[in-house]
């Protein structure tokens, strides 16, 4: 690594700094560099350029934030992110964000989250727009969201607080609809990541598969518990230890939240599975597979 000292600094000395800052943020650039080093440059750049009474170097926008952090894949699907590839301050921000959420367990990764969890925060609260959140939406002009609100209430606007649970909630039951660009990127404004069912699927098993093997205690949210009660229900008796985890962590969960229980019905209604013998059988492969009991 370079060792620049404080002196006196052209414009172009702090253009190129300026420029190495970036490219340091891009994949590929000095891969001779742990992550550690790369991010020691930049701190030093900053130094250098404040000492110097030069501009900083303009903070990232939503896509380029997006583009610097390598999203890994496991069984061949967009999974998760690995919290040393994402640079700071952002880092610990997204870390803080984190408190109490269900994070995947990954050998070898010190820490490491959802890469929906990651993509909704960068594109919702870790780039906060008060203004979208606090102002009025006509549900006319989104048609997937128009239909959510339907069941719920006779209103014809709604704020982002508002849209943003309404599609959270949706759950599973989004991917029956055809989101339009200009819906998908009002979604990606009020930190709504865009995932497909197969995605929000592959999460929900993930999380039963951690209350099975005992690597979480409770699940973190009530379409987990719910999720989990239905799963430990229709999960054959060759795996009686995974069926009284999963009950137990859901029944853990509905004493503190009794009026988050809803009947398996409901369950399905709402989108969280797609359908009971599909939860069953993707779930007992997940636990064979685990060696789980």
């Amino acid at each position: 690594m370079t060792n620049d000292g404080a002196q006196p600094m052209s414009q172009k000395r702090a253009d190129a700094l300026r420029q190495e800052w970036a490219l340091l943020l891009k994949l590929g650039y000095a891969s001779q560099w742990t992550p550690a080093q790369k991010m020691a440059r930049r701190d030093e750049i900053a130094a250098l350029l404040l000492q110097a009474g030069q501009a900083l170097p303009r903070a990232l926008t939503q896509q380029e934030l997006l583009a610097s952090v390598p999203i890994r894949n496991v069984e061949g699907r967009r999974y998760y992110v690995d919290l040393a590839d994402i640079p700071q301050p952002w880092r610990e921000h997204f870390w803080a964000a984190l408190y109490g959420a269900q994070l995947p367990v990954i050998e070898g990764v010190e820490r490491a989250a959802y890469a929906w969890d990651w993509e909704s925060w960068v594109c919702g609260k870790g780039f906060t727009d008060p203004a979208v959140m606090q102002a009025l939406h006509r549900l006319a002009d989104y048609p997937v969201l128009s239909a959510l609100a339907t069941s719920r209430t006779q209103a014809t606007q709604l704020d982002g607080w508002a849209c943003r649970y309404l599609y959270q909630e949706a759950g599973l039951g989004l991917a029956r609809y055809v989101v339009l660009e200009n819906e998908r990127a009002f979604m990606l404004q009020l930190g709504v990541a865009v995932q497909s069912a197969r995605e929000v699927e592959e999460a929900l098993l993930m999380a039963c598969l951690e209350i099975a093997s005992s690597l979480r205690g409770l699940p973190c949210s009530a379409k987990d518990a719910n999720v989990m009660c239905v799963a430990a229900m229709v999960i054959g008796n060759g795996f009686p230890v995974s069926q009284k985890r999963l009950m137990d962590a859901a029944t853990r969960y509905f004493e503190v939240h009794a009026d988050a229980k809803v009947e398996t019905a409901e369950v399905v209604r709402r989108g969280w599975v797609l359908n009971l013998p599909r939860l069953r059988d993707r779930l007992e492969r997940k636990l064979r597979d685990a060696g789980a009991q």
